[in-house]
């Protein structure tokens, strides 16, 4: 199915304003406030260090100006859009690199991590939850569904908690925290080094499966108890169709849009709860790397992070968009039909 440029120019512009207006809250937030970052960060540095403050004001109006926060608030917001449009958001304050360079380092972990953590909770999740709503009496089936309402209910960090109890210290299966080990020699050429990084990602996959897959299983099974008894599905009977078809074309492929909806929807939440689960595993991913950066009060860290993570949310929201019609054969990209 060709794609209209009409429809594509449409929702590239919503996605374009949706940063855009993100992007100006990311901005106002921590300005709106009286908290000085410079100034917490020196006073924390001072006393870490077990200083006696003398020199700080001095320092306070050196990173005060290198930051630009001297500036009137409205040429902050200007320069800061030009350097949002360049990917540039200055040094970190803690480890004194380019924001960029330590996002893109921990990105691909995050990415990574996420990617294939959604995609097989949203499969196992929507699969499980079609057949158990298809086949309500199955007493296997009957008995996952109090599973399903359990790891709903549980926060990510208890399930976290469990998985490494068991996993890592009970069983010593899998490692407890890192992307790859400390002894390993990093090669991405490497067959050893990629089964390594594949063994440490385990455990956090497995949690988040855990963690989101009862829920897209219960909102599954949900729809498709409501659309048993609907025209088609009886029409389909009077057809004589096969209970593989009717369940495939006519029950699944019907409820989907609802669930690829609820996807787009809940990538904010997926984010920072994958995030916790970075961070309870210590996966050098942009999760954790946000959390250093808001313990260590680093101004600059926290919103290139943020501004990374709108931007990945917006795009995927924007394919998700493109793939309606895919889907749906009652959706159409032209607005005459």
């Amino acid at each position: 199915m060709r794609i209209p440029l009409r429809y594509i120019a449409g929702r590239v512009f919503n996605l374009v304003v949706v940063v855009w207006f993100a992007a100006t809250i990311n901005f106002l937030v921590p300005r709106i406030t009286s908290y000085n970052p410079v100034l917490e960060y020196l006073m924390e540095a001072t006393t870490r260090r077990g200083g006696t403050g003398d020199g700080v004001e001095s320092l306070l109006e050196f990173y005060t100006n290198w930051a630009g926060l001297n500036q009137p608030l409205w040429r902050q917001y200007l320069t800061y859009l030009d350097n949002m449009l360049r990917f540039d958001f200055g040094r970190s304050f803690r480890y004194y690199w380019p924001v960029t360079h330590l996002v893109m380092r921990g990105l691909p972990y995050t990415v990574a991590l996420l990617g294939a953590a959604t995609i097989l909770a949203f499969v196992i999740g929507t699969a499980l939850g079609a057949w158990a709503g298809w086949r309500r009496e199955a007493k296997v089936l009957k008995a996952l569904v109090p599973v399903f309402m359990v790891l709903s209910s549980i926060p990510p960090f208890l399930i976290a908690l469990v998985v490494l109890y068991f996993f890592a210290f009970r069983l010593d299966l899998f490692p407890s925290r890192g992307s790859y080990g400390v002894t390993i020699a990093v090669d991405w050429t490497s067959a050893e080094f990629l089964l390594d990084v594949l063994r440490h990602a385990v455990l956090p996959v497995l949690t988040m499966i855990l963690v989101s897959g009862g829920t897209w299983a219960l909102w599954m099974r949900g729809m498709i108890v409501t659309v048993v008894g609907e025209d088609y599905m009886l029409y389909a009977d009077a057809k004589g169709l096969k209970p593989r078809r009717k369940f495939l074309r006519y029950a699944v492929r019907n409820v989907m849009l609802p669930q690829v909806t609820q996807l787009a929807l809940s990538l904010g939440t997926l984010v920072s709860g994958y995030a916790l689960v970075e961070i309870m595993f210590s996966y050098p991913g942009v999760g954790l790397l946000l959390y250093d950066a808001i313990l260590a009060n680093d101004y600059a860290m926290i919103q290139g992070v943020v501004f990374f993570l709108i931007v990945s949310i917006a795009l995927a929201t924007f394919i998700l968009d493109l793939a309606y019609p895919l889907l749906d054969p009652r959706i159409t990209y032209n607005r005459r039909s």
